[in-house]
């Protein structure tokens, strides 16, 4: 979890550690909602409202580099928020997280953004086997974080806006541990931000130019650990394998498909230990299995946000929906390395938080 957890603040630090001249903010918001009932196991805890506070430091990108004009210069978000889920089996979540404000559309005194966020989760609650068995929601003091959100910025004068936004904020821990059932938070929140520096703006670009490959051949090499039921308490390693073909669509988007091989030793280990299997007239021992996916890559420069949908063409243990999704970050290092992070799921349930590295052919 630690890897993961470093590659999460590598790739995001990456998008500002260039430049001098920005615009930056200082961004309070007052946090009001419910938790989002999104599996049947949950029921007993998404009864209650959510509330609580975010501060955070936002950067207006200044055009430097080509792709931040092709975004319209975005804003980049360091926010600590604080949610008190009104649950005394949940308890608090405090948040640290790193994100990107897209301007969907601009005038003169509106904005609207949309946001794509990450970080870390801290709970003051979380499962324990014995004193909080109730909380299958979150199970780690320690969990990753999604978010997205949608802005709509009011300009009342040159240093203070109206930022009134809707919010869904995701907590799991990459089945660190079970249960695994994650925490859904959907909010609307009322903020007001204020301008704290202002820099002139320049009109100064990267000459280096936008990738623009027609067709790229990717193998990716990913792992970690992770574990599927409480009868299997410890965390068991697994490795990825993906061959992936990717073209080139604009300079925002690549689309591509790819063969992907799944080595999970949880899952073996489950298999293993499901009673279940004495009644079954066909022993089921194999716990490998086989993807066909698809995948688009929203690329902000060197660094992409990738979201991915397979399905399993080979999976004998059946122990899954057939159907799989991943969402995560991977970044370029080099014209042919590249690294990323993920976090592989089935519908809301998380399977995996992955790290790995690839290479381009």
């Amino acid at each position: 979890m630690k890897k993961i957890s470093l590659a999460i603040i590598f790739l995001f630090l990456s998008l500002s550690g260039y430049a001098q001249q920005y615009d930056w903010f200082l961004n309070g918001q007052a946090i009001k909602g419910f938790i989002l009932k999104h599996n049947e196991h949950v029921g007993h805890l998404a009864n209650s409202h959510p509330k609580g506070i975010e501060l955070s430091l936002q950067q207006k990108l200044n055009g430097k580099r080509e792709w931040e004009n092709l975004y319209k210069k975005p804003l980049v978000s360091y926010g600590l928020s604080y949610y008190n889920l009104q649950n005394p089996k949940l308890g608090h979540l405090i948040i640290g997280s790193v994100a990107m404000d897209l301007p969907l559309k601009r005038t003169e005194n509106t904005a609207l953004y949309f946001r794509i966020g990450t970080g870390l989760v801290y709970s003051t609650n979380p499962y324990d086997r014995e004193t909080n068995n109730q909380n299958n929601m979150v199970t780690s003091t320690i969990t990753y974080l999604l978010q997205t959100r949608l802005t709509y910025e009011i300009k009342l004068n040159e240093q203070i806006s109206l930022t009134p936004n809707l919010n869904i904020t995701h907590a799991s821990n990459g089945a660190q541990r079970a249960p695994n059932r994650g925490v859904n938070i959907v909010t609307a929140n009322m903020g007001m931000s204020y301008k704290i520096k202002s820099q002139e703006e320049k009109e100064i670009r990267d000459i280096t130019p936008l990738d623009k490959t027609p067709y790229q051949v990717y193998l990716l090499l990913t792992g970690g650990r992770n574990t599927r039921t409480l009868q299997v308490r410890e965390p068991l390693p697994f490795f990825n394998l993906l061959l992936y073909g990717q073209k080139y669509v604009n300079p925002k988007s690549d689309w591509g498909v790819g063969l992907e091989y799944f080595h999970s030793y949880s899952l073996k280990e489950q298999i293993a230990t499901n009673w279940y299997r004495l009644f079954d007239e066909e022993e089921i021992t194999d716990f490998r299995r086989l993807g066909l996916l698809i995948g688009h890559e929203l690329k902000f420069g060197k660094l992409g946000f990738i979201t991915q949908v397979g399905v399993y063409i080979y999976n004998p243990s059946k122990s899954n929906m057939p159907v799989y999704q991943r969402f995560g970050l991977r970044y370029q290092f080099h014209e042919n390395i590249m690294a990323q992070v993920a976090l592989k799921t089935h519908a809301a349930t998380a399977e995996q938080a992955e790290i790995g590295f690839g290479w381009r052919f």
